[in-house]
């Protein structure tokens, strides 16, 4: 009787390298496929085989198990199930890539495969942001074995930046590992003593062959600074504990030293039609200065403050 096992990696460019065993092989004679990844709705890993000359060109092999790790540039899987074609019985798959976000909103990975070439593993659930301010996907899967669903969580360790219409999530370690979703402000006039700072974010996602579409409230967890120099910042802490700020550009303010509104751009200086109001701003010895003067009682941005002793 013959045994037959095999091992599988993948290599720099995501191809997948198949080593077989024989009981009348010496050694391991190696197979490296290309193909085509993607993510199946059970969140399990699927490989089409592509080339003209490869023994199992045209087939698709689905690798079955839990996705394990996710950070920057990489998705590592865990294979739990036998795969019958290579006889794959447990294993590790890491695709090498970067994170996005589609037209959708839906969390993506982008496996590289050189020359500027992707495939796109697209998760067909709705994400959620935590208390920790991290991306947070979960979803459920069903063991073939005993038939029980499993709640899988996976979290994204980032930062937050903002831009007009859009919010971005930026992985942590990661030049070009970035989700950036569409969204609105949930509110056009913001308190300087919230801390919570909302969007709404509409995410089209798949359930079964449905496409339905949910509208999430995203909430930042965080405290609004202004400094001397009437610089408006957003902090954000998260789970590490470190402190980043996001910050924003002011186009024109209103009010008196009392009472501040302040009129924000993003980091680019487009306007992201919103206000922070700042209550008692400063104390009552001190001079709010403007270098281009006001109209009525708007007043532009570029001042700051003089303290009186």
């Amino acid at each position: 009787m013959k045994l037959f096992t095999s091992r599988i990696k993948t290599d720099s460019g995501n191809r997948l390298v198949i080593y077989n065993y024989s009981d009348d092989i010496k050694g391991a004679r190696k197979l490296i496929t290309d193909g085509v990844w993607s993510l199946t709705p059970e969140h399990d890993l699927k490989f089409h085989i592509l080339g003209s000359h490869n023994p199992l060109a045209g087939k698709t092999l689905i690798f079955r198990g839990d996705i394990e790790k996710v950070k920057s540039g990489l998705l590592a899987f865990r294979i739990r199930e036998h795969e019958n074609v290579l006889g794959v019985r447990s294993g590790n798959i890491s695709l090498k890539g970067k994170w996005a976000a589609d037209r959708n909103n839906r969390l993506t990975f982008e496996a590289a495969k050189g020359e500027g070439r992707y495939d796109t593993l697209t998760f067909q659930g709705a994400w959620n942001v935590n208390r920790s301010n991290e991306v947070v996907y979960k979803y459920r899967k069903t063991r073939l074995k005993t038939k029980e669903r499993e709640e899988k969580i996976l979290v994204f360790r980032g930062q937050w930046d903002v831009e007009r219409a859009r919010i971005k999530y930026k992985v942590e370690r990661s030049s070009d590992s970035s989700f950036e979703f569409k969204a609105t402000l949930q509110s056009k006039k913001l308190s300087g003593r919230s801390r919570e700072l909302k969007y709404i974010v509409g995410i089209i996602y798949s359930k079964g062959r449905v496409f339905r579409e949910v509208r999430r409230i995203v909430t930042i967890y965080g405290n609004w600074r202004l400094d001397k120099d009437l610089k408006v910042s957003y902090e954000v802490t998260y789970s590490s504990g470190d402190r980043k700020k996001i910050e924003f550009g002011v186009s024109k303010l209103m009010g008196d030293s009392g009472e501040l509104s302040f009129y924000l751009t993003d980091k680019k200086g487009k306007d992201l039609g919103v206000s922070v109001e700042f209550e008692k701003a400063f104390s009552d010895d001190a001079e709010l200065f403007c270098a281009l003067g006001r109209l009525g009682k708007e007043i532009k941005a570029t001042g700051g403050v003089n303290i009186r002793f």
